[in-house]
């Protein structure tokens, strides 16, 4: 059965399993910066709150650039010798790879060079995922958080081409409605659908059964296509609340519907 899971701080770990979500999908760029005090409270609180970290966005920190004339290989590859060593700790099998500041391109850089740069990333990304047990998935953004790889079938191509055994894809239900990209392309991405997004199309808000009617097809249709595609992976909500519990809340009991 697909998990669900939300995008949020461990602080509210003990409010997500409240609201009955099966994982947390925390920031890994925020844990790597912490101290080793406060990283050790963040595993306390999550141990606490008998909930598991199953996944892990923003990998890359935005001071760290991937494409462009500054890109750096080997010091991305140390930072994240150093985030994958926690992310082992705090038990993270998916890590999402969007990070819109760390990849865009620079003005007048050649895009051909910047998709060469961020294979080479993830090639060596891909190995560090080997020691540590991970799986990486790309994320197409929309245009306006980063331009280069917005769709989910340029993430698929990238991964087809690299053929690295722990890089596969995502998909965002936001970020394919903004580019108007359909479901379709999930199901082409087959075996390599390895993480899923989904949040209200128009304001990135937390789904409710509260949605207009069209808001709630999409969301049905995307359950429905995972589950004829197979697809037992997890369902991150990653977007905007308004009250943390009740919208969990109502968001879970919208979607554990759907997955049944």
């Amino acid at each position: 059965m697909i998990k669900l899971g939300v995008c949020t701080g461990v602080e509210n770990a003990k409010a997500l399993a409240q609201a009955g979500f099966d994982y947390i999908e925390t920031s890994l760029s925020a844990v790597a910066a912490m101290s080793e005090e406060d990283f050790q409270q963040a595993e306390k609180t999550l141990l606490e709150s008998g909930l598991s970290c199953e996944a892990m966005n923003v990998m890359m920190p935005g001071e760290i650039p991937l494409t462009g004339p500054q890109a750096d290989v080997s010091r991305a590859g140390e930072y994240l010798s150093r985030a994958f060593s926690r992310v082992r700790k705090l038990g993270a099998k998916v890590i999402v790879f969007g990070s819109g500041a760390s990849r865009r391109v620079p003005e007048n850089f050649p895009h051909e060079k910047a998709f060469r740069q961020l294979g080479d990333f993830l090639t060596l990304a891909d190995g560090l995922a080997r020691e540590n047990g991970l799986r990486i998935a790309i994320e197409p953004l929309r245009r306006q958080e980063c331009n280069i790889l917005h769709f989910v079938s340029e993430a698929l191509i990238l991964a087809s081409l690299l053929q690295l055994p722990h890089v596969g894809v995502l998909g965002d239900t936001y970020h394919m409605a903004a580019g108007n990209e359909s479901f379709s392309s999930l199901a082409e991405a087959g075996e390599l659908l390895w993480h899923v997004h989904m949040a209200r199309p128009q304001n990135r808000a937390y789904p409710s059964r509260q949605d207009p009617q069209q808001d709630r097809e999409a969301y049905a249709a995307l359950f429905s296509t995972l589950r004829v595609m197979g697809y037992e992976g997890r369902v991150s909500v990653e977007g905007q609340c308004a009250n943390f519990l009740p919208d969990a809340k109502e968001s879970f009991a919208l979607l554990n519907s759907l997955r049944a």
